[in-house]
């Protein structure tokens, strides 16, 4: 159902790691400029951290498996409440939109679009670094054989529904932005000017900040998560101008999309994208670390969070403690934090009866582990933490390089060690204990 709504409607779609959330503390922040200039933006909470999804829940609702969709009477009701505003513009904020541009389009047709143009190769590395901070990330990362960005696929099926008169596509580059700002460059599109404070929302961590987070992040972190997080983000000691891709990697995956860019420049008529890509062909890698933090890098950061918070580094310490088994690619995560680790032992993962009865399975012996992945799936699913640890250790025996191997069996080794700590004591059979001494001794 379209709506007959007359008032201008903008809606900035990020997408994500295009400075969304600075735009969105700062709109937050502006709410009072924002509504005397006729402008209609509805409110939201910011995190401690000042991150947000901003007004992804005003016109969209979470689905069953963690879907996003536009809800149709979120919408009615917003661009009601709108109507009868004073206001001239609703403006909307959220990186969740971008998949969504269409499905708006469709409820609101005269909607204006806003996206920022970031080189979808330095993506690569910056959604992988969020996925630390924000997605429990523990694997190392890896630069795809060829380039296959979501951006210039999406594009074009936007622009033949959209007509390219609502669609601003704006650059990610500060050379390239109105007032050398993101949020003066968002404010131009809106026919407004205010004076910006350059203020950093959701820093990048230091190379060694991020690779402490990586390892912290297999003990489940928790409610220690944010904390964390916003610690790391203060953190300043080492590497911030770094890549974890080679440079001959990146030279040919950013030649393959500035191709790809220039095609669709092309294609849709978007000349104003043409500095934009001069800068792309132009750009080369950042110095490349390989992704393997010694002890003093690791040691550095953990003893800045000891300084910040000494008693959430001990909180951190004890977790490691609970755990001292987990699987981990660097065990100067125990290390740093005084903790003696008790690295899986080949070995011992696997009794020999268990062994044998896997080996009589009547299927190829290269899927052996995903058998035993799958049975520690379904005993883990029962709450038989026995069969589940049983069978995880089996198939990270049998394929230890496999990393969803890797993860079960640290999930369930986290599950089982909780589980233990979580026994209420028995306090009666203390008791019992302490009457049966007192009698021996009464005989004495």
């Amino acid at each position: 159902m379209k709506n007959k709504i007359q008032k201008r409607v903008v809606v900035h779609a990020g997408p994500g790691k295009t400075g969304t959330s600075a735009i969105q503390a700062w709109l937050i922040g502006h709410v009072d400029f924002l509504s005397n200039n006729g402008i209609f933006f509805p409110k939201y909470k910011l995190s401690k951290e000042n991150i947000s999804s901003g007004n992804r829940d005003a016109i969209l609702t979470s689905q069953e498996g963690g879907r996003w969709e536009v809800d149709v009477q979120k919408v009615n009701d917003l661009l009601a409440s709108f109507e009868r505003s004073k206001c001239s513009v609703l403006l909307l904020s959220s990186e969740f939109f971008f998949l969504h541009i269409v499905a708006i389009h469709k409820l609101i047709p005269h909607a204006e679009f806003v996206a920022y143009i970031r080189n979808p190769v330095e993506l690569l590395e910056s959604n992988y670094n969020q996925s630390i901070k924000r997605n429990a990330q523990t694997q190392k990362f890896s630069a795809p054989a060829q380039f296959d960005s979501y951006l210039w696929k999406a594009l074009p099926n936007i622009f033949k529904v959209i007509d390219s008169s609502q669609v601003y596509l704006r650059p990610y580059h500060k050379d390239l932005m109105v007032g050398g700002s993101i949020i003066s460059d968002l404010l131009s599109v809106l026919n407004l000017e205010c004076e910006i404070e350059d203020r950093r929302v959701n820093r990048s961590f230091t190379f060694g900040a991020l690779e402490l987070k990586r390892l912290l992040n297999n003990f489940d972190l928790a409610k220690l998560d944010s904390r964390l997080d916003a610690i790391l983000q203060g953190c300043d000691i080492g590497i911030f101008e770094y890549s974890l891709m080679e440079s001959d990697q990146f030279a040919a995956l950013n030649h393959e999309s500035c191709s790809k860019m220039e095609l669709f420049i092309k294609e849709y008529e978007q000349a104003n994208l043409v500095p934009l890509l001069k800068i792309f062909k132009a750009n080369s890698a950042k110095p490349y670390l390989k992704q393997e933090a010694s002890f003093d890098t690791l040691k550095e950061i953990s003893e800045y969070i000891k300084k910040i918070d000494k008693d959430f580094y001990h909180q951190l310490r004890n977790l490691l403690l609970a755990l001292p088994n987990l699987v981990v690619d660097n065990t100067f995560i125990y290390d740093v934090f005084d903790v003696e680790p008790q690295p899986q032992d080949k070995s011992l993962l696997l009794g020999e009866s268990l062994l044998r009865r896997i080996k009589n399975f009547t299927i190829h012996p290269g899927k052996r582990g995903k058998v035993c992945y799958e049975m520690s799936c379904y005993f883990q699913e029962l709450n038989d933490l026995e069969n589940a640890l049983s069978f995880a250790k089996a198939a990270y025996y049998f394929n230890p390089y496999q990393p969803q191997f890797t993860k079960q069996l640290n999930k369930v080794l986290i599950q089982s060690s909780r589980a233990e700590s979580d026994k209420p004591t028995d306090t009666n059979q203390e008791s019992h204990l302490e009457k049966i001494k007192r009698r021996l001794l009464s005989y004495k």
